[in-house]
């Protein structure tokens, strides 16, 4: 599908040419809030707030109308090898565009030149690779020279501390309150690969906590262990294939049992849902959710959505993917055999993490799956041997303000809104 370049708009008040040179022509107050900007992007907004005291005014008039609170889906595509960044774009549900983002520094450059707002004496620099949370605006690095991490929308500002005691490849990192939790992906065999550290952002100081369950010993690493941050203080840990799930308490540093996530809460149904193969967790709309990829390998015959209560574990059907969805997954190039999903606010994101030309999304509305598709133009043939990296993050016109405003990003929609579909189910 052909890309649509599309330049920001110029938002300038006219001059009529009819009447005196210094006197502006005006549109009608309700049809600029609520018939123009309404139509705009987010990014647009921005560049219209900046044309007078009046369109300021009747921007934020419009935002109350059409509020553009549903957060973006973040792609940063790497060179798999060098790891250096070679471009990011994001797609803005609200405006129903994609857009690629300018201005992002390399990862290396990133790491290394932001200033830390650690307060560790130690602020070496970590090179390891960029890797992501998929939730909380969480990206970071570790190495055994550091750990870097960020959590704001464009990651304009990163802390660099000291590595993690133990060293870790692939370790489930979360951000809980004013801490990020390190768990597993041990690469020396001498470490413990249930060792689990907690870095105190006040004190700058890690933290050693109880190792994670035996149960989870052979899948100790973010590639088979699913993460979910309900709070300040609790973090659930699911295993992708078996369904175990068990919860850890900050405050006390310990883990609870561990559980078998069982999708059937009513052992006398008849039509008992389809075997999953794959699942993954989040939190959407305020609820600890599951997203399943039912059938077998090699044959994905839908994807579900449970709501997982969070103290007795028990598993209700939210909603699935509609079959004319499901038969455009069919015919993709990458049919989701590998489940990624990324949670902000009431919107899942889900994907295959190795091909990100398709998104697929699900917006939780007073109990009710809203379920959308997005083609992403910038994927193609010329980035498809890259590494991607994923974000989801809120984004507010406070956020575009700012970093239009110093230039340390810019915006170019490359989507028309027709390459969205949205389906209720």
């Amino acid at each position: 599908m052909a890309a649509a370049n599309v330049t920001m708009p110029i938002l300038l008040v006219q001059k009529d040419e009819t009447k005196q040179g210094n006197e502006e022509s005006s549109i009608p107050g309700d049809v600029l809030e609520s018939m123009i900007l309404t139509r705009l992007t987010l990014v647009d907004l921005v560049a219209a707030s900046w044309v007078s005291k009046a369109w300021r005014a009747a921007v934020s008039t419009s935002l109350r109308i059409s509020p553009r609170v549903k957060p973006w889906f973040i792609v940063y595509a790497l060179h798999r090898r060098k790891h250096s960044l070679t471009s990011a774009f994001a797609f803005d549900p609200s405006s129903r565009v994609w857009l690629r983002i300018h201005n992002i520094p390399d990862v290396q450059s990133t790491t290394t030149n932001i200033t830390s707002s650690s307060s560790s004496s130690s602020s070496s620099s970590s090179i390891g690779a960029l890797q992501s949370s998929h939730s909380q605006d969480l990206l970071y690095t570790v190495s055994t020279s550091g750990f870097s991490f960020s959590f704001d929308p464009f990651h304009l500002t990163w802390r660099h501390v000291q590595a993690p005691l133990v060293w870790r490849q692939d370790p489930i990192v979360a951000r809980l309150g004013s801490r990020v939790l390190v768990a597993g992906g041990t690469c020396d065999y001498l470490d413990d690969p249930l060792a689990v550290e907690m870095y105190d952002i006040p004190s700058g100081r890690w933290e050693t906590c109880q190792p994670m369950p035996d149960l989870l010993k052979d899948s100790a690493t973010s590639i088979w262990l699913s993460a979910a941050a309900a709070t300040d203080s609790r973090l659930y840990l699911l295993e992708k294939k078996s369904r175990l799930i068990c919860s850890f308490d900050a405050e006390t540093k310990t883990w609870g049992p561990t559980f078998d996530l069982s999708l059937n809460s009513n052992p006398n149904k008849i039509d008992a849902p389809d075997p999953v193969f794959q699942s993954t967790i989040g939190f959407a709309d305020d609820r600890l959710v599951m997203v399943g990829l039912m059938g077998e390998t090699g044959d994905l015959q839908g994807v579900g959505v449970w709501e997982v209560a969070q103290d007795t574990y028990q598993c209700k059907s939210i909603g699935e993917m509609p079959p004319e969805m499901m038969e455009r997954v069919r015919n993709a190039s990458s049919q989701l055999s590998t489940l990624r999903v990324s949670t902000e606010s009431d919107y899942i994101y889900i994907y295959d993490p190795r091909n990100p030309e398709e998104i697929f999304f699900c917006e939780l509305s007073k109990g009710i799956c809203q379920w959308g598709h997005a083609v992403n133009p910038m994927v193609n043939q010329g980035n498809s041997m890259n590494r991607f990296v994923f974000s989801c993050s809120r984004v507010g016109m406070g956020d575009l303000r700012k970093v239009v405003a110093n230039g340390s990003r810019t915006f170019t929609a490359e989507s028309n809104r027709d390459d969205i579909s949205r389906l209720k189910q």
